[in-house]
């Protein structure tokens, strides 16, 4: 007799045959379902019976994400997949301590220990929580984006060749030198990385292997932590598959097994559990096809797609132009848009009219994609016209814009508003998805006065759509919008992330639902998410226009115009709009006399060589970030692009740059820190007597100076950390023991390097800090308050070198002098008297600094003309002053040319936010004192600088931008990633709106 097992998982359907003794007979082919789990499974089950005959099977098992259904249909056993993967694993692999399994959707840890009976039990576990970013699904995403990179050209999503792909996929990462730094948390900050890499020349062996190294550090930081996983350690699931995975874990794990049958390990676990508890069932393959063709559960719909008030323009064709019969040749403006996922060229006449465009995939490889443009634009018109003006926008618009030596380059957001006004110049709000990002622009007086782009979430946006298209194995091109529009109750789906969408459309598609009306119920399910995620509570004007590829969707539009109940405008072209706007805005420069038409040898470009070679920036002596550089040779000119500084990018500011605050702050708080006599260490030596660490991260560096000159006085050695660098980051993020914002992880790192170069760590937990008014509470973020106690169990630091008193600075130098004595070990403690003598001294250098910087910045603030901008950047201080984290925003915005002035040289003391009444948080309350001063002055403007899942700043984003009112302000949002490109465009748009407002 045999006992067969089944595991229907998110992506696969995995099935085993074992005999009377345990042992596996059968494996049914890896086979991906496609969200057709019902039919694919018809075909499995007709597998394992043909093999072993219906009346040999003792008992059908099913496990897996998707697999309660059909066992509940078929009135079979259905186990848990955990405790399924961790049996399967014992059948192979006896006495196996430590289980990474990572599948489609799902990743896991497991633990198993032995009694002395040699019974195994079950001794932790960790599962990934509802993102799938590192799971299998997530790399398929990745290969996916990068497949046109790869192949050169457009990509079939059927189960063959995407199977083909991921070989090829590997095959190149096993080309790599060495693997570039990509952040693995979120498939968004994945993403912009990739692509600003792409666009940086980086050589795709080198990304694919990086987003590889990055995904093992990112399942070390959120599943294993700080466990201490035994030997022997295996690795199952779908991913296993993957060797560029495995030799990533190996770095890790050098003793890491790959188990036979790693693929199908639940379902093994699952037919030997129920072989092993006795339990028998009948497998009626007919039931389920019964099933099929009759029954049919009840969903939530919504009405049928319908276009009732917009025209949709179904022809988006471009006559041939024809050159007029003059001898003179008539002039020419070219717009190229080069983005994520597709480049495009947009050719305009002396009038503006559009004459030519043409529409490409940007294949990772943009300055390649642009030559194969300009021989297009040769081909087709370059013969007949003599340009006049080059612009480049989009997120590869620096460095083609280098390549092509183009007369303008300018954000996407401001080329898009462009283009729709010329359009229409009545359009009041524009709403863009493009392949990675989603906008929303305010239009007012045909200029844009406000904007945003999607932060972190990538539901929603042209990739998002494309991939789970492909999952459903429809393609993206035509056949997705004739099968949603064929539907007449679309599903109503989970709107909120990409993950929770896929479930729903997996676990209705599981009920019967039809497909028709579960790609219909996407249409809706994106549309919801941009209006609710992205545009939030802005206003929606009259005349709406809706741009990028997804607005060549009618099925898409139609959503828009079912739930904002309006007409939409989808202009003829506008999948160039971009482009369009480029070009215009560029003739616009050329008509202002901004710039000097030169003669620009098209045929010399197309044929330019172009070679590249890596080395390492040493363009600063004192910095040890090693960051790769790709110096390109364009033909005989030399242009070098890389680094995490942004030392390297493109700008087009012709006037001077502006003073750099940033950078000021840095050098006073350093200094101050010096006096004090702290010292930064060289080299990480054994820890010397009588020293303690001063971890330069979360609150030190706002309260550094005052802490530097306490512990100094005390008679200690401070010893400071430097400045967040790659590995500290990375030591933070692969030592963590809990999920948590990225500052909190930077601190880890700087607290692991302190281990290594002091006796003492000073870790306080600091509770809140001094307000200007009594009722506010003036408390810091958990995360940071408790930083200390995470950072202890994470790392396994010796409690004993820990001094961590707990600190309320909001009670003066008085009582924290008192609690700073009582947290002291008495082997350092020194007199209360000298305690308090030190803390007042301290308080009074931490104040002493703080007026300095308000002098500095009422002088700066009293020599600014009125007329002239001035951002005020506000943030907690980890983000603010650590350029790790805020991406050396302080040296982009001077480069810029952009006034810009952080918060801390402000005197905020007299801003009153009393309508904000029992304020909580400390830091919290500081920015919206900030912003109740940007409202009032009308030539100030405000940039917020926050991180991925802050928790505080969730609800504080909304009373900044609440104190603002109806004046735009630019909120940065950034964590793990190092790509600047993203916030560059969001900059440079910010910094035109500002320009539309002040009316310069």
């Amino acid at each position: 007799m045999y006992d067969l097992g089944v595991d229907i998982g998110s992506v696969s359907i995995n099935a085993v045959v074992i005999d009377q003794h345990g042992s596996l007979v059968f494996e049914s082919p890896y086979r991906r379902h496609y969200g057709q789990v019902d039919a694919h499974l018809q075909q499995v089950l007709h597998e394992l019976q043909e093999y072993c005959q219906p009346h040999n099977i003792r008992c059908t098992t099913f496990t897996g994400t998707l697999a309660e259904r059909p066992a509940a249909l078929l009135e079979c056993p259905f186990e848990v997949e955990t405790i399924a993967q961790v049996v399967g694993t014992l059948q192979v692999v006896p006495g196996v301590s430590s289980i990474i399994s990572i599948g489609g959707q799902d990743a896991g840890l497991f633990q198993v220990k032995y009694r002395t009976d040699g019974q195994w039990y079950l001794d932790a576990f960790n599962m990934n929580g509802p993102c799938a970013s590192g799971t299998g699904s997530f790399i398929d995403q990745q290969a996916q984006r990068l497949a046109s990179a790869i192949y050169g050209g457009s990509f079939d999503t059927d189960s063959g060749s995407l199977n083909e792909l991921l070989q090829d996929f590997m095959a190149m990462g096993r080309k790599s030198t060495k693997p570039a730094p990509v952040a693995c948390r979120c498939t968004v900050f994945t993403k912009s990385d990739m692509i600003h890499l792409q666009n940086k020349g980086e050589s795709l062996a080198n990304i694919i292997a990086g987003l590889h190294a990055g995904n093992a550090a990112n399942y070390m930081s959120t599943m294993v932590g700080n466990r201490q996983l035994d030997e022997p350690i295996v690795f199952i699931g779908g991913m296993a598959s993957n060797d560029l995975q495995v030799d990533a874990f190996l770095h890790y794990f050098p003793g890491l097994q790959i188990p036979p049958h790693y693929t199908s390990l639940g379902a093994l676990g699952a037919a030997r559990q129920s072989q092993l508890a006795g339990r028998s069932s009948t497998l009626d393959i007919q039931r389920l096809q019964r099933h099929l063709s009759t029954s049919q559960e009840p969903f939530p719909c919504t009405s049928a797609l319908e276009l009732e008030l917009t025209h949709f323009h179904e022809d988006n064709s471009l006559p041939v132009w024809a050159p007029s019969s003059s001898k003179a040749t008539p002039g020419a403006y070219l717009g190229i848009d080069i983005g994520s996922t597709s480049t495009k060229y947009a050719l305009i006449d002396e009038e503006g009219n559009l004459i030519g465009k043409c529409y490409r995939p940007t294949q990772g490889k943009p300055i390649e994609v642009a030559q194969q443009l300009i021989q297009h634009l040769m081909e087709d018109a370059g013969r007949y016209v003599r340009l006049l003006g080059v612009a480049t926008t989009g997120s590869g618009r620096n460095v083609v814009g280098d390549f092509i030596s183009a007369d303008l380059i300018l954000d996407e957001i401001t080329a898009h508003a462009t283009g729709a006004v010329s359009v229409d110049p009545e359009v009041e709000t524009i709403f863009e998805i493009g392949g990675q990002d989603s906008k929303y622009i305010r239009i007012e007086r045909t200029y844009p006065v406000d904007f945003v782009m999607n932060k972190v979430c990538a539901a929603g946006t042209g990739s998002f759509l494309q991939e789970l298209a492909s999952k459903m194995g429809i393609n993206i091109s035509g056949e997705f919008q004739e099968v949603a529009l064929s539907s007449s109750a679309p599903v109503h789906l989970a709107e909120r992330c990409t993950v929770f969408m896929e479930s729903d459309m997996a676990s209705y598609a599981q009920k019967g639902a039809p497909r028709n009306d579960l790609i219909a119920g996407l249409c809706y399910a994106i549309v919801h998410n941009y209006l609710h995620r992205v545009v939030e509570n802005r206003p929606v004007g009259k005349k709406v226009m809706f741009l990028g590829g997804p607005s060549l969707n009618k099925a898409v539009v139609a959503a828009f115009e079912r739930i904002t109940q309006r007409p939409v405008l989808v202009p003829r072209h506008r999948e160039v709009m971009g482009a369009y706007g480029a070009a215009l805005a560029v003739r616009e420069h050329h008509a202002q006399g901004v710039y000097e038409p030169g003669d620009r040898d098209l045929k010399a470009l197309q044929k330019s060589s172009i070679s590249a070679r890596e080395s390492i920036c040493r363009a600063v002596s004192t910095c040890h970030n090693e960051c790769k550089l790709q110096i390109y040779q364009f033909g005989s000119r030399k242009s070098i692009w890389g680094g995490d500084c942004g030392r390297y990018e493109v700008t087009q500011h012709h006037g001077p740059s502006c003073t750099n605050f940033f950078q000021q702050r840095q050098e006073l708080f350093h200094q101050a820190l010096l006096d004090s006599g702290a010292i930064f260490p060289e080299s990480a030596n054994l820890p010397q007597a009588g020293t303690i660490g001063l971890p330069m991260s979360l609150h030190a560096l706002d309260w550094g100076v005052f802490w530097a000159h306490v512990l100094q006085g005390t008679g200690l050695q401070v010893v400071l950390t430097p400045p967040t660098n790659h590995e500290i980051s990375m030591r933070g993020v692969e030592s963590m023991s809990a999920e948590t914002c990225y500052p909190v992880k930077v601190y880890h790192g700087h607290v692991h390097l302190l281990a290594r170069q002091a006796q003492w760590i000073f870790m306080p937990n600091v509770i809140n800090v001094p307000v200007g008014d009594s009722h506010e509470k003036g408390c810091l973020c958990p995360l940071v308050e408790g930083a200390q106690f995470m950072t202890k169990a994470a790392l396994g630091l010796d409690r004993e070198r820990i001094v961590s008193p707990t600190v309320h600075l909001k009670d003066g130098p008085e009582l924290v002098a008192l609690a700073l004595w009582q947290g002291l070990p008495p082997s350092i403690r020194p007199t209360r008297g000298v305690m308090q003598k030190v803390v007042q001294e301290a308080w009074q250098r931490q104040m002493d600094f703080r007026k300095h910087l308000q002098k500095i910045g009422r002088q700066y603030v009293d020599s600014i003309s009125p007329d002239t901008p001035l951002w005020i950047i506000t943030g907690r201080p980890y983000n603010l002053y650590d350029e790790r984290l805020n991406l050396q925003i302080g040296r982009h915005l001077a480069k810029l040319g952009i006034e810009a002035l952080p918060m801390d040289f402000l005197d905020l003391d007299g801003e009153d936010i009393s309508d904000f009444p029992r304020m909580y948080w400390g830091l919290g309350g500081r920015i919206l004192k900030t912003a109740r001063a940007i409202h009032r002055h009308p030539n100030w403007f405000g940039l917020h600088i926050t991180n991925f899942s802050c928790g505080a700043d969730s609800f504080i984003e909304h009373f900044y931008q609440h104190i603002l009112h109806h004046k735009p302000s630019l909120i940065l949002e950034l964590d793990e990633h190092s790509g600047v490109a993203g916030t560059l465009t969001r900059v440079e748009a910010y910094r035109n709106v500002v320009k539309n407002i002040m009316g310069q």
